[in-house]
């Protein structure tokens, strides 16, 4: 994994990026329209159901068409993306019963995970610190990608202390199916300072061994997001 350290503080440019299928990387180029329309979902320039039409992202992003085409393709293979029978590729918009069922699901691994976690290497509890603090380094920046995605490797790093890579990466792919509900955690500062809290509070749980905690609270800890995003685009007149 390389060290995101030596990434720009500015955009993490060359932080692991946390996408299911890390044995087929993406090129640069790809990576970087893939990050710009992240961005713009974090954002809200880019809101659910919106089309996301190959020549209007050409020019909002000066890349090729065949660089827009790959960065849709693998945005759809992770759900985030959809491509409704004659509509073309819009950004993924969440029925109520699509998002309690997801969350469900989210509920189900995320358990599923810290349950396994009695034995707690010092290796992988220093990784999990260490994203702690990134994630915390970036929130004061900012930059809603180093956020996003100093967040996607904060979890990722706690949930491989399960010792289960076939949970670790469903969890993963769920992470990235649900992005366009968690995106709304990231740019909305209440939200945001509740997940550094959340995160200080999970690491000090998993130092004590209290696995039940920890157990409910990576639960709860995706609610504030998912009720941004009901009240937003389900339920707006609640």
């Amino acid at each position: 994994m390389p060290d995101p350290a030596s990434a720009p503080d500015s955009s993490f440019a060359s932080a692991y990026f946390a996408l299911p299928g890390a044995d087929r990387p993406l090129s640069e180029p790809v990576s970087t329209v893939i990050a710009a329309i992240e961005a713009d979902i974090i954002r809200g320039r880019i809101l659910p159901g919106n089309r996301l039409i190959e020549d209007h992202l050409m020019e909002d992003y000066g890349a090729r068409r065949h660089v827009v085409r790959a960065a849709l393709e693998e945005l759809e293979r992770l759900g985030v993306v959809v491509k409704p029978r004659h509509r073309g590729a819009e950004l993924r918009r969440f029925r109520a019963q699509e998002i309690a069922r997801l969350y469900d699901m989210r509920e189900v691994l995320h358990r599923a995970a810290v349950r396994r976690m009695a034995q707690v290497p010092e290796a992988g509890l220093a990784e999990v610190e260490r994203w702690l603090a990134l994630h915390r380094d970036a929130a004061a920046t900012g930059d809603v990608v180093a956020i996003h995605r100093a967040n996607m490797m904060f979890h990722q790093a706690l949930f491989e202390l399960c010792d289960n890579v076939f949970i670790t990466m469903a969890i993963r792919q769920h992470d990235w199916l649900s992005f366009p509900i968690r995106a709304y955690g990231v740019a909305d500062a209440e939200a945001l300072a509740q997940a550094c809290g959340e995160h200080v509070e999970m690491v000090a749980l998993l130092g004590r061994g209290e696995l039940d905690a920890l157990e409910n609270l990576v639960v709860s800890h995706m609610a504030k997001a998912r009720r941004i995003y009901e009240q937003k685009f389900v339920n707006p007149a609640a």
